[in-house]
């Protein structure tokens, strides 16, 4: 007995192997077509933003940023109810991003029963715990799966004979959902919020469906393929690229530094402009101008921030001003913003702010500098001949130059340094390796006086003396800083940070410092 059931299409029975050929008899090998708008195309966009983020914060100097997470959970209780379709505990996500931020943004983790356990054992105590300053609350608000809703449905059946039987069926549904996240900052001594710093987001998800089985019959033994072909538009990994957004739009807001710089196509955040506007009105000229000097310093010019508005200063924003197509007739908020939103963000500009924040500007005396042009020479004569490095503080207590005679040196050759006062002081000079090795030069068992006088060039060693000082490696970079006080300055008194800067927090008494590198290969 043939039998056909064409319920939605006219075949023929000659057309059927065909169609099953064309169907392919595996399921699990069917594709069907989806949106183009995959969020996992994205999520790589957002990690590295993510990871250029913590070095956006060291380039401006943000305020170190310690923070907490509660738990962030699925508030919309639809997790459960459809099958985990979206997470219902986004907390983990969260506390990744946030530690994957690292530069002045420290995770704390919030675990009160692992600390009340490790303090109970004696492992650990309260003592050298930190507390946060900010605690990070939020959770998935809105989950709408049903936006839009599609399908088409294919049933055949065919039977040849008692003992045979082939049937078809196809069904292809396609829809539209949507998630969304918020996220609100509480200042954790105070339990309020934030104003104005928090984030919404929200993702449209496309979701295709194509089911396919295909059986087979014979002496009543069944042999079948059987597949639900499922692509979601990855609402797990959707829900992550929300928090990892959601973090660059808190910290960037938190901290008034420009981070959508760092997000492919992303408009300027005006919360952000207004705070960085607010900061620029309140500040005295003096300031203005200051902080102008600290942002051209950042840029590469060779401007030191003295508040005074000087013939570097202004040539500095009229190179600048150049290269943003502006008008720098005057200092005005629109060449301050334009300063501030386009630091190069790299580890030099890093450097650089760490000079700045250790009250050293490393000037480097290249005539052409300030237009952003090296000078036109071969590699090997620049080094041969580049302008020694200098370094220098300019501040009410007083002002202290160092130098060396080269800025690179082979093991073997000789170094000598140079620095100068503009009032009588004590001067102190510590030479740090490439290995955190600090041994003092200056004062020395052949210069013992290290009472010095304006108006004098200082050397180490001294011309005519019966020293030297040799590099023997090992190779990399060394580190020359100097110390300058109207009282004594005792070698106990010199504090370093893991990457050779002064430590300023532990060095505040002694305000007049100033540093030197070199290259030893």
């Amino acid at each position: 007995m043939n039998y056909l059931k064409v319920p939605k299409n006219v075949l023929s029975v000659i057309g059927l192997p065909f169609l099953l050929v064309g169907c392919s008899l595996n399921p699990q090998n069917a594709d069907i077509g989806l949106n183009e708008t995959l969020p996992e195309a994205k999520v790589t966009i957002y990690q590295q933003a993510i990871d250029q983020l913590g070095l956006m914060t060291a380039v401006y100097g943000s305020a170190p940023l310690k923070i907490m997470t509660k738990d962030i959970l699925d508030n919309t209780g639809t997790s459960v109810a459809t099958n985990a379709e979206i997470p219902r505990d986004i907390t983990e996500m969260v506390k990744s991003t946030l530690n994957g931020i690292g530069g002045n943004v420290l995770y704390i983790p919030y675990e009160p029963l692992f600390m009340q356990n490790t303090a109970g054992t004696g492992y650990s105590d309260y003592g050298d715990k930190i507390l946060p300053q900010i605690i990070l609350s939020g959770g998935i608000t809105e989950f709408d799966r049903g936006l839009v809703t599609d399908g088409d449905s294919l049933d055949l059946d065919f039977e040849i004979g008692k003992e045979y039987g082939i049937n078809f069926a196809d069904q292809v549904k396609a829809s539209l959902s949507s998630v969304t996240l918020d996220f609100n900052l509480i200042d954790f001594k105070t339990f309020t919020g934030i104003p104005r710093i928090q984030a919404i987001n929200g993702i449209k998800l496309h979701k295709a469906v194509r089911e396919d089985s295909i059986g087979f019959t014979v002496k009543s033994a069944t042999f079948g393929s059987r597949g639900e072909i499922k692509k979601v538009q990855g609402r797990h990994a959707a829900v992550r690229l929300l928090v990892q957004l959601s973090m660059l739009q808190l910290i960037g807001r938190y901290e008034k530094i420009p981070y959508w710089r760092l997000i492919p196509g992303a408009a300027r955040d005006e919360v952000v402009i207004d705070q960085v506007l607010a900061d620029y009105y309140a500040m005295s000229q003096k300031q203005q101008i200051q902080n102008t000097q600290a942002l051209l310093y950042l840029h590469g010019y060779s401007v030191v921030p003295s508040g005074r508005m000087d013939t570097n200063t202004q040539l500095a924003l009229q190179g600048f001003a150049k290269t943003q197509n502006m008008n720098a007739e005057v200092l005005d908020q629109n060449l301050y913003l334009a300063l501030y939103e386009n630091v190069p963000i790299n580890a030099a500009t890093r450097q650089r702010r760490s000079s700045l924040e250790s009250g050293i500007v490393n000037v480097v005396n290249q005539g052409n500098l300030i237009s952003g042009r090296k000078p036109a020479a071969k590699k090997s004569r620049e080094r041969a001949q580049r302008a020694e490095t200098t370094a220098q503080t300019l501040v009410d207590s007083g002002q202290l130059t160092l130098a060396t005679n080269k800025s690179e040196y082979r093991i073997g050759e000789k170094l000598n340094v140079h620095f100068s006062v503009n009032k009588p002081m004590y001067v102190r000079v510590a030479l740090i390796n490439s290995q955190g090795k600090v041994d003092t030069v200056f004062p020395n068992v052949y210069q013992s006086n290290n009472y010095c006088v304006p108006g004098k060039k200082y050397s180490i060693p001294a011309v005519g003396a019966d020293f030297s000082l040799d590099i023997s490696g090992p190779v990399g970079i060394d580190k020359l800083r100097a110390v300058a006080s109207e009282k004594p300055v005792p070698a106990e008194a010199l504090f370093f940070t893991k990457e050779g800067q002064f430590d300023a927090s532990r060095m505040a008494s002694y305000k007049v410092r100033a540093a030197a590198d070199y290259v030893i290969r």
